[in-house]
């Protein structure tokens, strides 16, 4: 009779275990899961992207630099206010930010050909303003989620 208590007591005692280890480990497996979802899902906007610079040039007289890069990707990129451009010199590291209406030591854009937003093959003409010498520079554009481009130009 005490093995028959002993048995059933650890039979109830593997069963209660088993269950707190089902309630542990399903939630973590979903969690796991929607993660890596989220993750892939990030990476492939991130490879559907891709731009190309297509030619800078600058102009040390009207301090002016422009850009013209175009989507070479398959998914179109909003918003392009929230790009990163950086101006190289072999001295000298600056980060525009993104003014509509620029001025001075900042940047604008413009779509060409009339299109209404950056998606595939659409040119963006990116227009900094800031105070250049003569010289070499390079301009890395960055899209808003990570793609870029860098173009070695003079002026």
């Amino acid at each position: 009779m005490e093995k028959a208590i002993t048995t059933s007591l650890m039979i109830i005692a593997s069963i209660v275990a088993a269950m707190a280890l089902i309630n542990a480990v399903i939630p973590a497996m979903g969690k796991s899961a929607s993660a890596l979802a989220t993750a892939n899902s990030a990476t492939a906007d991130r490879i559907r992207t891709d731009i190309e610079i297509i030619h800078a040039t600058g102009d040390d007289a009207g301090e002016v630099i422009t850009v013209w890069v175009k989507n070479v990707g398959t998914k179109k990129i909003n918003p392009i206010k929230s790009s990163d451009i950086i101006l190289t010199t072999p001295t000298t590291v600056a980060s525009l930010p993104y003014v509509s209406g620029c001025s001075s030591e900042c940047w604008d854009y413009a779509l060409e050909g009339g299109a209404t937003d950056w998606s595939q093959a659409v040119t963006v003409k990116f227009t900094l303003k800031t105070t250049v010498d003569t010289g070499v520079y390079t301009v890395t554009v960055s899209s808003p989620n990570a793609t870029s481009a860098s173009e070695d130009f003079s002026v």
